[in-house]
């Protein structure tokens, strides 16, 4: 019970003490003058009117003041009540307040989700790529689209074979004549092993024919320079590497990626800002430990509908988008953005310490974190 009503209660107790004692007081001074034979009801001789004053007087000093006092303390308890009623209405005006506040933030935070599942949906490109024709002995191009649900794993394979460009031993740019040269003599030396009866897999000496050749016109379809290649070669780390492997698709790409990359960062920034705030609230409360750990509750609660949003493949890109951008890296670290994403989904699993505290697991680790689970159930 709060201290204040258990103070009021007493302040009324005692104002009721007053008032009966004043009644008893009251009751014994009339009963004495009526046994000493004073009536005011018959008319009145000198003692009687002395008697009289006398009881006005009485009546004043005493009861009156008995009851005065009484009446201070029982106005003394009604403003103490009034105040811990309008200390009630103010909590209430607080709490309405920081419901409509987190509704109205909700309200904003699921029309960005909105947007976001929007801006996917919209996604599209629409490329040349490179194919083999269909007898298999030479190759031809074709102009394809990928929509939403084939953008981001189309971008995950161009990074695996950007990366496998920036790995080559030798620099190759396309050239129609070496090109089919290269066909050519696959050709010639296919037609060779067949008159000379000779083991030959036809199948699968196309397909490093055309790798090489594919490789080749990826160089030249992202504009990768030599030198590029050079420098990042030359650096220790494959964090440059990255930087420039992805820097090709997302110049390439830029209308698609930027918009979706932006949006997505600025979703989680409004989270941490909001998150932040909560916590400057409830900050030096004595029950600031209990209002923080259900704050944190509840944020990781949002986050985890941006994870739903998110597939491997997006997952998989974010991660290297957030090597160029220092801001979002630290704002997706903190709030385990990659805690989903596994070392194989990369282009390289040794990639997956170039982000400090991205905390990816391999697949055998989230295999044994089920069976462990499991077995604890």
């Amino acid at each position: 019970m709060n201290m204040n009503n258990i103070e009021s209660d007493y302040i009324k107790i005692f104002a009721y003490i007053l008032i009966f004692l004043g009644i008893i007081i009251l009751g014994c001074y009339i009963y004495t003058m009526y046994i000493s034979e004073y009536t005011i009801l018959e008319r009145l001789n000198n003692k009687d009117v002395e008697i009289t004053g006398q009881f006005g007087d009485f009546f004043g000093g005493v009861i009156g003041s008995l009851w005065t006092l009484a009446g201070v303390f029982l106005y003394f308890s009604a403003l103490k009540v009034q105040q811990e009623q309008l200390k009630a209405q103010k909590a209430e005006m607080k709490q309405n307040e920081t419901l409509l506040s987190q509704q109205q933030f909700e309200n904003t935070f699921f029309g960005l989700l909105q947007t976001q599942k929007e801006l996917k949906k919209d996604l599209y490109c629409n490329i040349q790529i490179i194919k083999p024709t269909d007898h298999r002995n030479n190759y031809t191009f074709e102009s394809i689209g990928y929509d939403s649900k084939h953008f981001f794993q189309y971008i995950v394979q161009e990074l695996k074979y950007l990366y496998l460009i920036y790995k080559r031993e030798k620099f190759c740019s396309w050239d129609n004549n070496e090109s089919q040269r290269l066909i050519d003599d696959f050709n010639n030396y296919a037609e060779y092993c067949k008159e000379q009866e000779e083991p030959f897999n036809y199948s699968q000496e196309f397909n490093k024919v055309f790798h090489e050749l594919k490789l080749s016109y990826l160089t030249s379809l992202y504009q990768i320079k030599e030198k590029t290649i050079t420098l990042a070669k030359n650096k220790d780390t494959e964090e440059l590497l990255c930087c420039s492997i992805y820097g090709h698709i997302l110049l390439t790409y830029q209308e698609q990626l930027g918009h979706y990359f932006r949006h997505l960062y600025n979703i989680v920034k409004f989270l941490d800002i909001e998150k932040e705030k909560n916590l400057a609230e409830i900050k030096n409360k004595d029950n600031e430990e209990k209002e923080k750990e259900f704050i944190n509750k509840r944020f990781a609660n949002y986050f985890s509908f941006i994870h739903s949003i998110l597939s491997t493949s997006e997952l998989t890109i974010l991660y290297y988008n957030s090597m160029l951008f220092p801001k979002a890296r630290k704002l997706y670290v903190k709030y385990g953005m990659f805690n989903n994403l596994l070392k194989e989904n990369l282009i390289n699993q040794e990639h997956s310490t170039l982000i400090e505290g991205a905390n990816l697991k391999e697949k055998k680790e989230l295999f044994q974190e089920i069976i462990d689970r499991l077995t604890k159930d």
